[in-house]
């Protein structure tokens, strides 16, 4: 079913996709899958828009930060999530009682919206309205409440799910992991979990058997890994949460590769 295209974002997160999600649209109007897979989760909007708009049948959400994973879990199983958005008066003596006493979805979603850089852990804004949008975050949590039964989210380890569906060509990914394949890059200081074997992820995409998509940081090491793998790899300009312009990679892949009798992922493998 085609839809109007609408980008269902939630929650402010560090890095987050909603400039990308025409582009992610597009890719996979293209290279049709049933499922989408989104390994490092994080706010989900590509999966969750692309969703809303029929462009997919169901999504995976996997996410190992416990936080973002509770935003997750509770845009498909809390009812009245969207209500208590609308309801709750954004001062700072409100949000400081929220986070010291909450521990549900409302917490974090409330937390990404008021603290410095949508980092959590951070302080609060001086004026902590600044990114608070009732009405807009309530639509989009309704819409994502109204999806729930073909949404799955997995707190866990992207590597162990990604595996259980390699071979499965109706089974799509995008992968939008903490950028800190370079020394330089700053996914160690914006994620919790910013430890990854970059060349692992881009060894498993190299043996997928559905389309997928992925975005990266620009750097040498990036470049060098896509172009070990014979990744195809295009600039994208964004704007980051303190609007300055940047560019990031994306990469894919536009050929299948087959399947020999016998072949089986195993995590060992992979160095």
């Amino acid at each position: 079913m085609n839809k109007k295209f609408i980008p269902v974002s939630c929650a402010a997160y560090p890095g987050s996709k909603v400039q990308f999600v025409q582009r992610a649209a597009k890719f996979f109007r293209k290279r049709r899958c049933q499922t989408l897979l989104e390994p490092f989760a994080g706010s989900g909007v590509v999966g969750l828009s692309l969703l809303h708009a029929g462009i997919i049948e169901k999504l995976i959400l996997v996410e190992k930060d416990e936080r973002v994973a509770c935003i997750l879990r509770g845009l498909i199983t809390e009812a009245d999530l969207a209500e208590r958005i609308e309801q709750f008066d954004c001062t700072r003596k409100n949000v400081l009682r929220l986070l010291a006493t909450e521990h549900s979805a409302i917490r974090y979603l409330v937390q990404s919206r008021t603290a410095y850089r949508c980092r959590f852990g951070r302080s609060q804004f001086r004026d902590v309205t600044y990114r608070w949008c009732p009405e807009y975050m309530a639509a989009n949590i309704r819409r994502a409440y109204a999806m729930r039964d073909r949404i799955t989210v997995i707190p866990g380890d992207a590597f162990a799910e990604m595996a259980k569906h390699w071979k499965d060509p109706a089974v799509g990914v995008f992968a939008d992991p903490p950028y800190s394949a370079d020394p330089r890059s700053h996914g160690w200081q914006l994620y919790k979990h910013h430890r990854l074997n970059h060349q692992k992820l881009f060894s498993m995409l190299r043996q997928w058997q559905g389309p997928w998509l992925m975005t990266q940081d620009n750097t040498p090491a990036v470049r060098r890994l896509a172009a070990c793998y014979a990744f195809k790899t295009k600039r994208w300009s964004m704007w980051t949460c303190t609007n300055r312009k940047k560019h990031e990679l994306v990469i894919w892949r536009d050929f299948i590769p087959t399947l020999q009798k016998g072949d089986n992922y195993a995590h060992d493998r992979i160095s």
